[in-house]
């Protein structure tokens, strides 16, 4: 059994540019490809398989499987030029009703037709509509008017994993119970659980570890979890249970891995409700999980014009 804290990391899409516009392109678009196949190798913790060139099959694969949620966190950054904005009128009527793009047209001049548009949308919109040929036209790499889509890789138990995607507008992509085997080496053979703040603080303060109420609880948390994870083993290795099966019996508690992405006012709502409280106290386990976020959101600058 293993029992960790809860961590957060922000994950960019790593661009390389400069060679010619064609192959510009080619490697924006690959950098979109290598960011989806990142974020989709968590749900069957699968990263090990990631190789230099494995991130065009894997995104070809989640396509032709109609799998198209993973490619809601490759960011795509459009910048159309107003004369043509016209040619893209689809691209308009989706707005009021597509929650993942956005844009910012204050540059555009548009009795002179000088200036450019600048569109943030993701890769499913563009394969869903039939829009990728178009939109590759005018693909580029994210400006300061670009507005900013911002991916999070979160460490977090189950029950704070459920509060986050309650958050609809953002994209998901969790580490799946039914296909992760814990009796696997990979998983060090053995079930990993996020240590409850309230218990994990208290030995910050010594006076309370001879508290006889808190060393009782804390042995009876321990006690629990110690036991599931010998259920779950033998329910696998010598009952022949599947994961999926097998995966009736974990707790809230349980460790997971799940990666947000959302727009830049996503976020700020999120943790306006998650970190503030504006509509009442966050739970202790979240509030704990997006102080740090928080933190870093605002030394980065991505939520002034959240």
């Amino acid at each position: 059994m293993n029992i960790v804290r809860q961590s957060h990391e922000i994950w960019g899409q790593i661009y390389t540019v400069g060679n010619s516009p064609e192959k510009d392109k080619q490697s924006l678009l690959e950098s979109i490809f290598k960011h989806i196949e990142r974020v989709g190798r968590v749900c069957y913790k699968s990263e090990d398989k990631i190789t230099k060139d494995s991130a065009k099959a894997f995104v070809d694969r989640l396509i032709a499987s109609e799998h198209y949620a993973m490619l809601e966190h490759g960011t795509v950054y459009l910048t159309i030029p107003c004369r043509d904005w016209r040619d893209y009128s689809e691209f308009m009527e989706s707005y009021g009703r597509n929650p993942y793009t956005q844009y910012d047209d204050s540059e555009c001049n548009w009795a002179g037709k000088r200036g450019n548009v600048y569109v943030t949308t993701n890769y499913r919109v563009l394969v869903e509509n039939g829009w990728l040929g178009d939109a590759l036209d005018c693909i580029s790499i994210p400006t300061p008017k670009h507005p900013k889509r911002i991916t999070v890789h979160f460490v977090t138990n189950r029950q704070v994993s459920h509060e986050l995607v309650r958050h609809r507008k953002m994209s998901f992509a969790q580490e799946s119970t039914r296909y992760c085997n814990y009796t696997k080496d990979k998983f060090g053979n053995e079930l990993t659980f996020i240590a409850p703040c309230w218990l994990d603080e208290k030995p910050n303060e010594p006076k309370l570890l001879e508290d006889p109420q808190y060393l009782q609880a804390t042995k009876l948390y321990s006690d629990v979890i110690d036991k599931i994870e010998f259920t779950y083993d033998q329910l696998v290795r010598n009952y022949g249970w599947k994961p999926q099966q097998a995966a009736a019996i974990l707790p809230n508690s349980l460790k997971t891995e799940i990666v947000v992405t959302g727009f830049a006012s996503d976020w700020k709502h999120l943790l306006d409700l998650r970190y503030k409280g504006t509509t009442g106290a966050p739970h202790p386990m979240m509030l704990q999980l997006m102080t740090p976020v928080y933190a870093e959101f605002d030394h980065l600058g991505l939520l002034k014009n959240g």
